[in-house]
């Protein structure tokens, strides 16, 4: 009878999850997976470090400046030689079911039988903002997402479990920095509940076993513990105040690039009433993602160079929990049966309208320039094999490297003197490929070889143009 029951409840979520799937799969269907410059960070060090190279990027720099867990988890690709999107796509769907699969366990802990099948199907097609911001892109989020999914289920249902949640806790400080953001509030959650300390030590013990490992590698290699995320530099009373008046501002106007913070910051207010009025589980899922989510957010405004277009990215591996919070509170307080069956169907109908909707968007319009420049433009070949082995610099040197396999360094930055380029590019004959897309006239432009003498065109097509470039005085 109960496996009977166990059954009835798998094969009646499945059509939900398989719906998810398939959405995936059609939104990265045309142009495969969304890459990012983040993303070739972690392909080219996977490949390098395969490769006998050690962690290094696609323009010869160390990867230093993020963490080292999910370049690991694409190097069986580089070694087995498979076909690296496809492989990170396939961690993509491995990612979002095992999420869904624990997130449906700490649902068994959170609500009575009975209901657990609706909440479950509202909760995995409530994932608009997951699926635009984590899902579809190569990224170490959902990774992230998932691992924290299932720490969260130790914690919360398993909370006799020491090992297994210690090595989630340092996995997940290997797969993101943005982690540590969480450790005050999960520190504070620990004591405020009078938790096992020890329980809270070893997992401290693992986290901090792991990054310092990690950190002491990044200063033996590069004398630098974070790259360019220095500390001191990292956090301002005075940025954490004029990001909160963007903040308010930007919700307040109504533009669309506040919408992932606004559902933030509501999702916390709905965590803090859920603290103060639900018992048993239910409180401590509160309280637990109250603090995390409210410590990250805090955090997160300390930054001087906090940009409010990544800030949703930042806040989407929180996103996928925080909607547990809508639902518990939702069904809490509606207690008619009938209204409640109503709210949830149309609830369930916006959303997979609008998760619909965005996955054929996807794959009409691919997952920005990126994507479009890597998958759809191939670069000419009689130019590039005009001069094979000369070093490379381009304004897109991550989508050179993807369609090549060569270290390619940046062409000069805008605001990057010529006696600051020079220390990183060595006096030479380059060759130069440049993209002819505006997604970074902000960080570089075009003029640098307009104006230089000492460009020589090779080719000059639609989508980028291929010359030569001598650099110092050697030439």
């Amino acid at each position: 009878m109960i496996l009977r029951h166990k059954l009835a409840e798998v094969f009646s979520v499945l059509p939900a999850l398989i719906l998810l799937n398939a959405l995936l799969f059609i939104a990265i269907s045309k142009a495969g997976i969304g890459l990012s410059i983040d993303s070739i960070n972690y392909f080219s060090a996977a490949q390098n470090w395969v490769d006998g190279h050690g962690l290094v990027l696609f323009d010869g720099s160390k990867l230093v400046n993020a963490a080292p867990l999910y370049s690991f988890l694409m190097a069986p690709a580089y070694f087995f030689k498979l076909d690296a999107m496809l492989y990170a796509a396939c961690l993509q769907f491995i990612f979002l079911n095992l999420n869904a699969i624990a997130i449906y366990l700490i649902l068994q802990t959170l609500v009575d039988a009975k209901r657990i099948l609706w909440l479950y199907l509202c909760i995995l097609l409530l994932n608009y903002f997951t699926f635009v911001q984590v899902s579809v892109w190569a990224l170490s989020e959902m990774g992230f997402v998932c691992l924290f999914a299932c720490w969260l289920y130790f914690i919360l249902c398993k909370p006799n479990v020491r090992w297994a949640p210690a090595l989630l806790f340092g996995a997940l400080c290997l797969q993101r920095y943005l982690f540590w953001y969480f450790v005050p509030g999960i520190i504070l959650y620990w004591f405020w509940r009078k938790r096992n300390v020890k329980g809270l030590l070893i997992q401290l013990v693992f986290g901090f076993v792991f990054t310092s490992m990690w950190l002491v590698r990044n200063y033996v290699v590069q004398g630098s513990l974070l790259g360019s995320h220095q500390l001191e530099e990292k956090f301002s009373v005075g940025a954490f105040f004029e990001n909160a008046v963007q903040l308010i501002n930007g919700i307040g106007s109504l533009d669309p690039l506040y919408g992932g913070p606004a559902f933030f910051l509501i999702s916390i207010w709905f965590l803090y009433l859920g603290y103060r009025n639900e018992i048993g589980f239910r409180c401590e899922f509160s309280l637990l993602l109250l603090l995390v989510a409210s410590g990250l957010l805090f955090f997160l405004l300390l930054q001087p160079n906090l940009q409010m277009s990544q800030l949703s990215r930042y806040l989407s591996v929180l996103y996928v929990f925080i909607y547990i919070s809508w639902i518990l509170l939702l069904e809490r307080i509606i207690h008619r049966n009938w209204l409640k069956f109503s709210l949830a169907g149309f609830v369930l109908a916006i959303s997979t309208i609008l998760l619909i909707n965005k996955s054929l968007e996807f794959k009409q319009k691919g997952l920005g320039i990126k994507s479009t420049l890597a998958f759809w433009v191939d670069l000419e070949n009689v130019a590039l094999a005009k001069y094979p082995d000369l070093p490379m610099l381009s304004n897109f040197p991550d989508v050179v490297w993807l369609k090549t396999g060569k270290t390619c360094g940046y062409l000069p930055f805008l605001n990057e003197d010529y006696d600051a380029f020079s220390k990183r590019t060595p006096a030479g004959l380059y060759q130069v490929i440049w993209f002819k897309d505006s997604s970074r006239e902000m960080l570089m432009n075009e003029a640098v070889l307009n104006e230089n003498a000492d460009f020589t065109p090779l080719y000059n097509g639609h989508w980028h143009k291929i010359g030569t470039l001598k650099l110092g005085s050697t030439y």
